[in-house]
Protein backbone atom coordinates (compact mmCIF):
# COMPACT_ATOMS: atom_id res chain seq x y z
CA UNK A 1 0.00 0.00 0.00
CA UNK A 2 1.43 3.37 -0.97
CA UNK A 3 0.69 6.28 1.35
CA UNK A 4 -0.09 6.41 5.05
CA UNK A 5 -3.04 8.77 5.03
CA UNK A 6 -6.61 7.75 5.85
CA UNK A 7 -7.10 5.79 2.60
CA UNK A 8 -3.82 3.89 2.94
CA UNK A 9 -4.49 2.97 6.56
CA UNK A 10 -8.04 1.85 5.73
CA UNK A 11 -6.66 -0.25 2.85
CA UNK A 12 -4.21 -1.95 5.22
CA UNK A 13 -7.10 -2.71 7.59
CA UNK A 14 -9.16 -4.23 4.75
CA UNK A 15 -6.25 -6.41 3.63
CA UNK A 16 -5.54 -7.63 7.16
CA UNK A 17 -9.22 -8.52 7.64
CA UNK A 18 -8.82 -10.74 4.58
CA UNK A 19 -5.86 -12.53 6.15
CA UNK A 20 -3.10 -10.75 4.25
CA UNK A 21 -0.01 -9.07 5.71
CA UNK A 22 0.39 -5.87 3.67
CA UNK A 23 3.34 -3.50 3.73
CA UNK A 24 2.53 0.22 3.86
CA UNK A 25 5.09 2.63 2.40
CA UNK A 26 4.90 6.22 3.65
CA UNK A 27 7.19 9.03 2.47
CA UNK A 28 6.85 11.01 5.70
CA UNK A 29 8.05 10.39 9.23
CA UNK A 30 4.80 8.80 10.38
CA UNK A 31 1.58 7.42 8.90
CA UNK A 32 -0.67 10.44 9.42
CA UNK A 33 -0.90 11.75 5.87
CA UNK A 34 -0.64 15.51 5.36
CA UNK A 35 -2.44 16.41 8.58
CA UNK A 36 0.59 17.85 10.43
CA UNK A 37 1.09 20.34 7.57
CA UNK A 38 -2.43 21.80 7.70
CA UNK A 39 -3.10 25.06 9.51
CA UNK A 40 -3.40 24.94 13.31
CA UNK A 41 -7.05 26.01 13.53
CA UNK A 42 -8.38 23.38 11.11
CA UNK A 43 -11.44 21.40 12.18
CA UNK A 44 -13.15 18.67 10.21
CA UNK A 45 -16.30 19.77 8.41
CA UNK A 46 -18.13 16.63 9.50
CA UNK A 47 -18.79 15.34 13.02
CA UNK A 48 -16.64 12.65 14.60
CA UNK A 49 -19.37 10.03 14.07
CA UNK A 50 -18.65 10.22 10.31
CA UNK A 51 -14.88 10.45 10.60
CA UNK A 52 -13.98 6.98 11.88
CA UNK A 53 -11.88 4.54 9.93
CA UNK A 54 -12.88 0.85 9.75
CA UNK A 55 -12.52 -0.98 13.05
CA UNK A 56 -11.94 2.03 15.34
CA UNK A 57 -14.43 4.69 16.36
CA UNK A 58 -13.29 8.29 16.50
CA UNK A 59 -13.06 9.13 20.22
CA UNK A 60 -15.09 11.69 22.11
CA UNK A 61 -18.52 13.15 21.55
CA UNK A 62 -19.80 11.82 18.21
CA UNK A 63 -21.31 15.24 17.45
CA UNK A 64 -18.13 17.28 17.88
CA UNK A 65 -16.04 18.47 14.95
CA UNK A 66 -12.50 17.17 15.54
CA UNK A 67 -9.55 19.53 15.51
CA UNK A 68 -6.50 18.84 13.33
CA UNK A 69 -4.47 17.60 16.32
CA UNK A 70 -7.24 15.18 17.32
CA UNK A 71 -7.16 13.72 13.80
CA UNK A 72 -3.38 13.33 13.95
CA UNK A 73 -3.60 11.56 17.33
CA UNK A 74 -6.40 9.32 16.04
CA UNK A 75 -4.38 8.34 12.95
CA UNK A 76 -1.33 7.56 15.11
CA UNK A 77 -3.42 5.29 17.35
CA UNK A 78 -5.13 3.70 14.36
CA UNK A 79 -1.80 2.92 12.66
CA UNK A 80 -0.40 1.41 15.87
CA UNK A 81 -3.52 -0.72 16.39
CA UNK A 82 -3.16 -2.22 12.91
CA UNK A 83 0.01 -4.08 13.97
CA UNK A 84 1.10 -3.83 10.36
CA UNK A 85 4.45 -3.49 8.59
CA UNK A 86 4.51 0.30 8.17
CA UNK A 87 7.69 1.69 6.65
CA UNK A 88 8.19 5.42 6.91
CA UNK A 89 10.69 7.45 4.93
CA UNK A 90 9.93 5.45 1.77
CA UNK A 91 8.96 7.68 -1.15
CA UNK A 92 7.53 5.67 -4.06
CA UNK A 93 8.34 7.19 -7.45
CA UNK A 94 7.45 4.28 -9.71
CA UNK A 95 5.75 0.93 -9.65
CA UNK A 96 6.71 -1.69 -12.20
CA UNK A 97 5.67 -5.23 -12.91
CA UNK A 98 8.29 -7.72 -14.04
CA UNK A 99 7.58 -9.34 -17.42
Amino acid sequence: VIGGGQAGLAAVHALKVRGLEPVLLEAGDEPVGSWPHYYDSLHLFSPARYSSLPGMAFPGDPDHYPHRDEVIDYLRRYAAALHADIRTGHRVTAVTRPG
